[in-house]
């Protein structure tokens, strides 16, 4: 499995340092879902949400994130 923040209105996954890409092997796996969910608040990312990848696409689970008010 693999953890990874993806934007919602975009469908691009977070690659490091602000940048984004469609490309699932150049994506940032966090391998937590703490470590994705800490970075999401650390740095404020709008319209994102952590993406559990699983080998099997129809077994992706999708975790909504929202921003801090």
């Amino acid at each position: 499995m693999k953890v990874l923040l993806r934007k919602r209105k975009t469908d691009l996954y977070y690659a490091g340092a602000d940048r984004w890409t469609s490309d699932l092997k150049q994506a940032q796996d966090f391998d937590q879902v703490e470590r994705a969910v800490q970075l999401h608040r650390e740095e404020q990312l709008p319209d994102a949400e952590v993406v559990l990848r699983f080998d099997d696409p129809a077994c992706d689970a999708i975790l909504p994130l929202r921003t801090s008010v």
